[in-house]
């Protein structure tokens, strides 16, 4: 009967501890992704410190995850040159980055060595979301502009945010201002939503196109709204299956269409 007694109040304790466990997993999934707070990883929202590497050690740190996972760049404004986002990523899909608060460029252009700002690679699935505002700063570079109003040119300044070989992506309710070149730059990528975003340059502002699509498919541009000193959305070689839909267009003096 000892013998007895004693199995039985193991398997209560097992049950109790199984129990337990299982709540504090379930507790911990209601509360929803990990937040990879960029300002945990050295950032300072003072608009005069370098903020760059502490921007990429929150993403590699959430980027490799287990779980769910939160990148947030909260309310202050953050001084920043290049930024790589780069995949694949090990968390669950999607990835999100919450901009809360300004992103501010650096206005020398030395600190784009690869003519990038905020660059995007190899994820699938990613949700770019937030309030917040990336502000190229373009006013002190547009100068530098050697395109012109050609066609086809490799500008030689960076634009805001690029996406390269980026699948099944959201990009939403973010503000971008006064972008050194194109704002959004999309190559070599599948299924991409753009919408209720607000993008801004002054009308001569030089090749500040809004959205430029190039060797992409299934993009969608929905309720945006887009006044620049260049197009509103351009379409290079290899562009497929772009939908554009409700917005506002207003383009940038010798600008072609909402599409060109």
């Amino acid at each position: 009967m000892a013998l007895v007694r004693r199995f039985d109040e193991v398997a209560k304790i097992t049950v109790f501890f199984v129990g337990l466990a299982t709540l504090l997993f379930c507790g911990r999934a209601d509360l929803g992704p990990t937040v990879f707070d960029v300002t945990k990883y050295g950032a300072t929202g003072d608009g005069e410190s370098e903020n760059a590497q502490a921007f990429i050690q929150a993403w590699n740190a959430a980027c490799q995850s287990n779980g769910a996972a939160k990148v947030v760049i909260p309310p202050g404004t953050y001084l920043s040159g290049e930024v790589f986002f780069v995949g694949p990523c090990n968390c669950p899909k999607p990835i999100i980055v919450e901009v809360q608060g300004t992103v501010l460029a650096q206005t020398d252009l030395s600190e784009y060595p690869n003519g990038q700002w905020f660059s995007v690679a190899d994820v699938d699935g990613l949700v770019v979301t937030g309030a917040g505002t990336f502000d190229g700063q373009g006013e002190a570079s547009w100068q530098y502009d050697s395109c012109g109003r050609q066609t086809v040119c490799n500008s030689p300044l960076p634009p805001s945010i690029g996406f390269l070989n980026v699948n099944n992506t959201i990009l939403e309710g973010v503000k971008l201002v006064n972008s050194k070149g194109i704002n959004i730059k999309v190559s070599d990528s599948h299924n991409l939503t753009f919408q209720n975003l607000d993008i801004t340059a002054p009308p001569k502002s030089p090749n500040t196109d809004g959205i430029h699509i190039s060797n992409s498919d299934q993009i969608t541009v929905k309720s945006c709204n887009i006044a620049t000193g260049d197009d509103c959305i351009s379409k290079g070689e290899g562009a497929t299956n772009i939908v554009i839909s409700a917005g506002r267009c207003t383009p940038g003096l010798g600008a072609g269409p909402l599409l060109h």
